[in-house]
């Protein structure tokens, strides 16, 4: 019996490591199409291999321990198993034929039920409330459904044996159960095909849309099925098999794990080949990440092997993504190098005091994932005639970044007018920001301004911190009964609101919302800031049957996303127009500056991504920046600029001072105003590490487009001369000579930073 077992459980193990060639060869071929600095395909695929295998060996070893629970004698094949079924005796025949179709239907009902409480509770926008009540449903409907299949089986059974009188499939659970497996499938794809890829449209099952999420990747599911079947093959193809075929899988659990071996070390010596399997081999990431967690010696998060950038494993304060501390001679973040102290020499003073106290009113309009391609940026298609046209009077910045690619990372440190690691902010994928952080609005605020907000999204809903310093803060532009919204339309239902509170920006506060500061001075005349964020453009893509064909007859996957994007700009455009139409026709148009940006980009097939969040490429990171100023002539910025300076051009607009060192940017009131020379700046991207993410940061150094080096935690890094190449396709990391000083200057420009090291939540 012992032996039986071994033998079984070498089968299994080695045709599992067979299936991770397949999967190997699949993932490597993939993350090579992707990133052309990887190596050829030979070396790719055995790194991929070194990456899977243990999870083949995982997966060869659960397919060992339930053949043998099944069947601890001799491992029967399907058709075997088809067959034992089918010449039972009839009494467990005809129950075994009740009891699987009414398995298959309360399955189907278990995970449509459980997809609707989930998408409800999580629209009340309370995810730990709505994770509980899941939670307590699930283990309750569970508890149902199984009393129903054991109710309604003796009547099935009655029923089907009635039947059997007449033919013998009414007794055959393969065919009853085929019976109830078809229509359910059918639902299954109907409900998929039929919903949205946010859980709405027609019928209970549109809720299985969901699954069309180009980010709910389900390859590693997949992946690991092809795994199961390869070791249950081998262990059913081999059986009679003594000597040779479990040598040869022993010898393929060997090779295995000589794979992973070698991708220990292999990988520090080329992180590219981590970070492309990272990227881009769905089953690979997940072996990545538990071989890397089982390496870590000291649970600081990271590994010295596979590429973790642990530069000591025995030191829980030394690790990529830890705070370094300058000058103090401990390289804490495994960068390479100490942070150096901050240079004598002081930078310019930042938010110094403004030479003029016009007190203008200040109206900031944000557009989530708004790319550079509007007709002010030099886009050809006609999306953005609204928004040209506030260009057409104001100062374009040309090169303006946002400081991280996530809404959660971006707009709150633009509000603060610090870089997003040096926040008061919880680990969260929808950052929390502290009350102790100091926003736009509330210095607004205390300078007797009106503060007014309107949003359109969920993120706005949480006590995201957000609010704070807003008189009124109205949420009710937020489509109803939905969390992840994505897929809905609120740009129209975000101007009405905006309309109605412009008709009277200055007066009548209502009642908070959540977060929201108390209201004060009701009814005295005062200045008003303003800011309205629309959410269109970000995916999934709504289709507006008003909007003009943006393909060009270009019927290729990219170009049609790329179109519907772009019919989503246009859409967004058209009621940001209105807001623009009634500020200009309004008694204090005079008085009131507008700035237009975004929170970030969007991939739209760049490196191989259509999203954004993850990587800061500059698709992502470069956003439109229009800043308007009444009565100041029009002008382009070509220079390099970033939203950390927005809080103190914002201040500036409003004649409002801060403290000396209380903001890390530095006004553009004089560039809008053509007062001076334009001088070069550095650009600094500072993603902090996330649920969904890892470090990112980026330095932009050198005259405009300047060079780009990325620091992807750690001693990772990639280096672009974004003059030659503009879509960062050649990496020039590998020449030391370029990349040591690059490293030197972004170490030293974030030396003058705070940072504040905060851990990222588990979900």
């Amino acid at each position: 019996m012992l032996v039986r077992w071994v033998r079984r459980s070498q089968l299994t193990l080695g045709g599992a490591i067979f299936g991770a060639l397949w999967v190997s060869l699949v993932e490597a071929r993939a993350a090579g199409a992707l990133d052309t600095d990887l190596p050829p395909l030979g070396p790719l695929f055995l790194a991929a291999l070194g990456l899977v295998a243990p999870l083949a060996l995982v997966v060869g070893l659960v397919v060992a321990v339930a053949s043998l629970f099944f069947e601890p004698g001799e491992i029967s094949s399907p058709r075997e198993l088809l067959h034992a079924v089918r010449e039972a005796p009839v009494l467990e025949r005809s129950r075994t034929a009740a009891i699987a179709p009414l398995s298959v239907i309360a399955a189907f009902v278990f995970v449509v039920v459980t997809s609707h409480i989930g998408h409800t509770r999580l629209a009340e926008g309370k995810p730990l409330e709505a994770g509980v009540v899941l939670g307590a449903f699930t283990i309750g409907l569970v508890v149902v459904l199984l009393g129903a299949v054991l109710a309604l089986a003796p009547l099935l059974r009655r029923a089907l044996a009635y039947g059997a009188e007449k033919s013998s499939a009414f007794v055959d659970p393969v065919s009853t159960t085929l019976a109830a497996l078809v229509p359910v499938t059918l639902l299954f794809a109907y409900g998929v095909s039929a919903g949205d890829t946010s859980g709405g449209g027609p019928g209970p099952f549109a809720i299985l849309g969901v699954l069309k999420r180009p980010e709910l990747d389900l390859r590693p599911v997949g992946h690991a099925l092809v795994l199961a079947a390869f070791g249950y093959a081998a262990a059913v193809g081999f059986r009679k098999s003594r000597v040779v075929a479990p040598s040869v899988a022993l010898f393929m659990v060997l090779f295995g794990v000589a794979a992973t071996a070698r991708d220990a070390t292999l990988m520090n010596q080329k992180p590219e080949l981590s970070r492309g399997l990272a990227r881009s081999a769905p089953l690979g990431k997940i072996g990545l990440a538990v071989l890397r967690a089982a390496t870590d010696r000291d649970h600081d998060g990271a590994s010295p092997l596979f590429g973790g950038g642990d530069c000591d494993d025995h030191d829980r304060a030394r690790y990529p993504e830890a705070v370094d501390v300058p000058g103090n001679g401990i390289d804490e973040d495994c960068s390479g190098a100490d942070t150096p102290l901050p240079a004598p020499k002081e930078p310019p003073k930042v938010a110094a005091a403004p030479k003029k106290k016009r007190r203008l009113n200040v109206v900031l309009i944000t557009v989530d994932t708004l790319r550079i391609d509007l007709g002010f940026m030099g886009y050809k298609k006609p999306v953005s005639p609204n928004m040209d046209r506030l260009a057409e009077k104001g100062a374009v910045f040309e090169r303006a970044y946002a400081m991280a690619s996530y809404t959660g990372k971006s707009l709150g440190p633009l509000l603060i007018g610090k870089y997003p690691s040096e926040t008061l902010r919880d680990g969260g994928h929808f950052n929390v920001y502290s009350p102790k952080n100091v926003f736009v609005a509330e210095r607004a605020k205390d300078a007797g301004y009106a503060t007014l907000g309107a949003m359109s999204h969920f993120y706005f809903r949480h006590s995201s911190g957000l609010s704070q310093g807003f008189d009124r803060w109205d949420l009710s532009a937020i489509p109803p009964g939905l969390a992840d919204n994505d897929n809905s339309v609120s740009s129209e239902a975000l101007s009405n609101v905006v309309l109605k509170m412009l008709e009277d920006p200055a007066r009548a506060p209502q009642p908070k919302d959540a977060g929201a500061s108390e209201a004060s001075d009701a009814g005295v005349e005062r200045p008003f800031f303003a800011w309205f964020h629309y959410f269109d453009p970000h995916a999934q893509y709504a289709p507006h049957p008003e909007a003009p064909s943006f393909s060009d007859g270009d019927k290729s996957p990219a170009a049609w996303v790329h179109a519907q994007y772009d019919a989503e700009v246009w859409y967004t455009d058209k009621h940001i127009g209105r807001v623009l139409d009634a500020i200009e026709r309004s008694p204090y148009a005079k008085d009131t500056a507008i700035v237009l940006t975004a929170d970030h980009g969007e991939a739209l097939g760049d490196h191989g991504m259509s999203w954004h969040g993850a990587e800061i490429w500059e698709s992502l990171v470069r956003v439109p920046l229009v800043v308007y100023v009444p009565g100041i002539a029009p002008r382009r910025i070509p220079l390099k600029r970033s939203h950390i300076d927005l809080a103190p051009t914002l201040l500036e607009l409003m004649g409002i001072e801060a403290g000396e060192g209380e903001l890390s940017g530095q006004s553009l009131v004089p560039e809008v105003e053509g007062e001076g020379d334009l001088q070069e700046r550095d650009v600094y991207v500072d993603m902090p590490i996330g649920p969904f993410n890892g470090t990112r940061r980026a330095l932009i150094t050198g005259p405009t487009p300047g060079t780009k080096i990325i620091n992807l935690g750690g001693s990772q890094y990639q280096l672009f001369d974004l003059g030659s190449d503009p879509g960062e396709l050649k990496d020039l990391a590998k020449d030391k000579e370029k990349l040591e000083p690059m490293k030197a200057a972004m170490q030293a420009y974030r030396a003058r930073l705070r940072e504040i090291e905060v851990k990222p939540a588990e979900n």
